[in-house]
């Protein structure tokens, strides 16, 4: 099964915030209106995850210092979910990133989709942070070096 991922434009500010919005609003912290997305598209690097022409998901990461890069959101549309996409997506941006020696991101700790294939993919938890997105929910900090 092979993916691409189609750096997102202004034309995918629809597909996008429908993604979003199917995540789990208690263990991802969504981009919930065209302006918080138009600041994602301006300022982080949004893939849509397409097999074939079918958009499966997104995922975004952003630079965040010189030798860092932090991924920071991914779903995958519940009719595609359980098929690898998600681990496709993360091997992707991984090879994309891979000169940056560190490579951070946040997930719930009730996530635990998510925090298994992390774990998988070689990260480790760093730390855990009480209310960190301001929803009042914990988030383990996640690190690959």
């Amino acid at each position: 099964m092979n993916i691409l991922l189609k750096r997102a434009t202004a034309k995918d500010i629809k597909s996008i915030l429908a993604l979003e919005k199917v995540a789990d609003a208690k263990t991802y912290s969504a981009r919930t209106n065209e302006e918080e997305v138009r600041d994602c598209l301006k300022n982080e690097f949004p893939f849509l995850i397409k097999k074939r022409e079918t958009v499966v998901g997104i995922v975004v990461y952003k630079i965040k210092r010189k030798k860092t890069v932090g991924i920071n959101g991914l779903v995958i549309d519940p009719k595609f979910r359980g098929r690898g996409f998600a681990r496709q997506a993360i091997l992707l941006i991984l090879k994309k990133v891979r000169k940056y020696p560190r490579i951070e991101l946040v997930v719930h700790p009730h996530n635990v989709s998510a925090l298994s294939l992390y774990l998988s993919l070689g990260f480790i938890i760093e730390s855990w942070q009480d209310n960190h997105f301001g929803d009042g929910e914990p988030r383990l900090v996640m690190v690959k070096k």
